[in-house]
């Protein structure tokens, strides 16, 4: 077993157990645990993957860009990545209601002017500034919940390819730069010709995109606020309505997000990425302090300070990469044999942990299910590596995270050692 041991005294553990206390999780306790003429052994342990961990397998498919509480717009990210937003407006007021002399009155003729496309910014998912976002007209019919980077409509009844991939557009209607990476929103002005053609019924809506190459941006909200002048009222008096999609908005993109090589584990994504692990965390450790000859203990005999399984990421090719922070979490999978369909219980990390692009190294803290495991020998010991929120389905990231297969475990435990005699 190559394994690398450091040893630290007293002060060393007193400073440890005093830094991870958010993580301590011990299986001794008791006031005999470190009895007199004994003093505590704090030891660092490093075991390699095939020691511990099994791939299961990665898979992908859970969600797809309608779920997605975002809109990406990109143009040949990274040479590869390139990504339009369709959205279709709905809740036009069929009349409106303003106050004149101190009156409500209500109008439904009225004239749409100059309105604005607010287009809420995520910050940390801006990849190269300047870039200028432009608004098209979409001129052909297409299903949120099918439509592709080819296909606009692509149902069990009706498949119908796009006759411009990427979505078929007609006039530009308008278009604005956004020039600061921090800014959390990009305002773009719409004449009112081109809201009055949006507010139709039988409009198709607009299609987004990115005029720079080598760019990309996530938009986490799409909405219009309508200038509506109410036939009947004074000329200067303007009614503002916004307008949002609903459900009618959804990305396209080309090409689909890349599955992980072999072995590698993949979480997150539009598609929702997880890897299913085998974990053996009941490993034993040396009993005694570093430089001394003995034999080895189960971890149900020493103090457990901190477990983690550490985890390097590697590239995730195509544009596919994630911009802004990744949510890890590590679900608990009760029925493996079901592979890719198999359901996913309760999250088993000591804490939420995210992925942010960068990071060398990502520690997954397993403090508590690493003493739970090595008191009990029944409970199921395959999980499932995700990306997720709490509560939410929806995917949380466009870009994925890609590990390398060969993770390591960090276990820090204190042990109790005799004083040497003078």
């Amino acid at each position: 077993m190559q394994r690398r041991f450091l040893f630290s005294g007293l002060l060393a553990a007193l400073a440890l157990a005093a830094g991870a206390c958010a993580d301590e999780t011990p299986t001794l306790s008791g006031e005999d645990q470190f009895p007199p003429g004994s003093i505590p052994i704090t030891r660092e342990v490093i075991i390699p993957a095939s020691e511990f961990i099994r791939s299961l397998g990665s898979f992908s498919g859970y969600t797809s860009a309608v779920d997605a509480p975002y809109v990406v717009l990109a143009n040949q990210y990274e040479g590869a990545l390139s990504a339009h937003a369709l959205a279709r407006f709905t809740g036009f007021p069929i009349n409106v209601s303003y106050v004149r002399n101190g009156a409500t009155r209500q109008d439904s003729f009225f004239t749409y002017v100059d309105s604005r496309l607010v287009l809420g910014v995520d910050s940390a998912a801006v990849a190269g500034v300047p870039l200028t976002v432009q608004v098209w007209e979409a001129v052909q019919r297409w299903d949120a919940f099918s439509a592709t980077w080819t296909m606009a409509v692509d149902t069990a009844g009706d498949r119908t390819p796009w006759t411009e991939p990427g979505g078929t557009r007609g006039a530009l209607i308008a278009q604005q730069t956004l020039t600061d990476a921090d800014a959390d929103s990009l305002v773009i002005t719409i004449p009112g010709a081109a809201v009055e053609r949006l507010a139709d019924s039988t409009s198709n809506g607009i299609v987004l995109t990115i005029a720079e190459t080598g760019k990309r941006i996530d938009v986490a909200d799409v909405l219009l606020r309508a200038a509506i002048r109410p036939d009947s009222a004074s000329p200067d008096t303007t009614i503002i309505v916004t307008v949002r999609t609903g459900p009618f908005r959804t990305t396209v993109y080309t090409p689909e997000q890349p599955d992980a090589p072999m072995g590698t584990f993949a979480v997150g994504g539009i598609r929702s990425a997880r890897t299913l692990l085998e974990l053996d965390l009941e490993q034993t450790v040396p009993g005694c302090a570093e430089g001394e000859t003995c034999g080895e203990v189960p971890l149900s005999e020493v103090q457990l300070n901190q477990v983690a399984i550490l985890l390097r990421p590697t590239t995730v090719p195509s544009g596919f990469g994630a911009l802004n922070s990744v949510p890890i979490a590590l679900r608990l999978v009760e029925e493996p044999e079901l592979g890719r369909v198999a359901p996913l219980g309760q999250t088993s990390l000591d804490r939420d942990i995210t992925f942010a692009p960068g990071d060398t190294v990502v520690v997954l803290p397993v403090t508590s299910l690493t003493a739970t495991l090595a008191a009990n020998d029944s409970i199921p010991r395959t999980f499932a590596l995700v990306s997720e929120l709490p509560q939410i389905d929806a995917p949380p990231t466009f870009g994925a995270a890609f590990f390398d297969p060969a993770p390591r475990l960090r276990i820090i435990y204190t042990l109790r050692a005799r004083r040497p005699l003078p």
